[in-house]
This record gives structure tokens, C-alpha cells and sequence, in this order.
């Protein structure tokens, strides 16, 4: 175990980029849609499924306005990660599949099973420390802002929590799952600072929100489709 939190410890060290810089995540794109192509949903319906949620998060902190190095690592991170994953569905057999393969090919198969499954652990590892640094980052500007009583008031704070959610109920959600739970995350952390009076933390969660919610809105893709006007 000290093994492996030293190797993901390095992992996230090597991630880190200069604040501001683009994640390329063509190859999860890639590997996603070639297993898309190859049969993947139906072979490993949950082995893909999990690609493309991983995907999906990945372009979702990779598309933030506020690009620091630590979501530039964890977009990073589930990219790979969604690479692994596609991987190992299009290697799924299928589950009516008949045909014996030789025993050095199923051999083989396992070999690559068992790394890839080495290579998710790896990253799974990687993505949570990049959340347990998130997480202290949060808590200690919570700390912060509880110290200072800046000049945020309630009605401020609340007015945040309100636009935020009507920015969110403009995007699909469907095309923007990962956003809205980020959203309705950064949300739930305002509420309680704002029941605790914590004005400050309460506005900055709310205003993380609606950064994730307008970035997200700026896609094509994200708005709600238009309804067909009456014939």
C-alpha cells in the first residue's frame, strides 16, 4: 500500500501543468468511440458506461473557466482512466459468444484484463488524492472567510444560490450530468455556510456554481433542445 500511494503521489506530481493550460483528452475520445464502434455497450454495457461517465467528467473540469493545475491533473486523470476503461470492454467477450479462443489467447486476454484493472486502481488512487486536496483547499477557505467577516451579507449570498439555479435549469440534463452534480455539490456546501452564517464561503460556493453552469451553457451541445412550433 505505501508502494502504491507513492507511485500515485508521483503521478500527480508529473500531472501538474501551468494554470490556464488546455487538457487534451482526444484520446479518451477516441478510445471511447472505437469501443462505441467495436460493440463495447453491448459486450460490457457497465465497463463502458463507466468510460463515458469518466469522459464526461473529464471534459466537464477540463472546460472550466477557473482551470487550475489541480483540475488540469484530475481531467487528466479521469481521462486515462475513461482510455483504461474503454479498453477493457472492447476485450470483453460477449456474453453469448460460443467459440473457444486457445488457451495462450485467453491467457494473453487475462494478462491485460489484470493490468488494466492495476492501471484503473493507479488512477482511481490519483483522482482521490486530487479530491482530498480539493477538499482541504475548501476547508480552509471556509476557515478563512469565517475569520475575516468580510463585507458579504445573507441577501448577497442568497441571491448567489438563486442564479446559480437558474442557470443550471437552462442546461440539458442529460448533456450535462456531471456539470449538474458539480453544481448541486458547490450548492449544498453555499446552503449550509449560509445556515451558518458564513456569508463568505456561502457566496463563493454559490459563485462556483454558476461559473461550472455558464461555462457549460456556452456549448452548443448543453442547451435545451427548442420546442417544434405547432403546425
Amino acid at each position: 500500500m505505501l508502494a502504491l500511494l507513492a507511485l500515485a503521489v508521483g503521478a500527480c506530481a508529473s500531472a501538474k501543468v501551468k494554470p490556464g493550460s488546455r487538457v487534451d483528452l482526444g484520446a479518451a475520445q477516441q478510445a471511447v468511440e472505437a469501443a462505441r464502434k467495436a460493440g463495447a455497450p453491448a459486450k460490457a454495457p457497465d465497463m463502458f458506461k463507466q468510460a463515458e461517465r469518466h469522459l464526461r467528467e473529464a471534459e466537464s473540469v477540463a472546460g472550466a473557466k477557473d482551470l487550475t493545475p489541480e483540475k488540469s491533473a484530475r481531467a487528466q486523470g479521469l481521462g486515462e482512466l475513461a482510455v483504461a476503461e474503454a479498453h477493457c470492454a472492447v476485450m470483453t467477450p460477449a456474453p453469448d459468444r460460443t467459440a473457444k479462443a486457445p488457451p495462450a489467447e485467453v491467457e494473453r486476454a487475462n494478462t491485460r484484463v489484470r493490468k488494466l484493472e492495476e492501471d484503473n486502481k493507479r488512477l482511481e488512487e490519483r483522482i482521490a488524492l486530487l479530491l482530498h486536496d480539493l477538499d482541504v483547499t475548501e476547508t480552509e477557505i471556509i476557515r478563512t472567510k469565517a475569520r475575516l467577516k468580510g463585507i458579504e451579507t445573507k441577501a448577497e449570498a442568497s441571491s448567489a444560490i438563486a442564479e446559480a439555479r437558474i442557470l443550471m435549469g437552462r442546461l440539458d440534463a442529460k448533456a450535462n450530468a456531471a456539470t449538474l452534480s458539480m453544481c448541486e455539490d458547490s450548492l449544498a456546501k453555499a446552503e449550509k455556510q449560509l445556515q451558518q452564517e458564513n456569508y463568505g464561503a456561502a457566496l463563493f460556493f454559490a459563485m462556483k456554481a454558476q461559473d461550472a453552469a455558464t461555462k457549460a451553457q456556452e456549448s452548443p451541445d448543453s442547451r435545451r433542445p427548442s420546442p417544434t412550433p405547432p403546425n
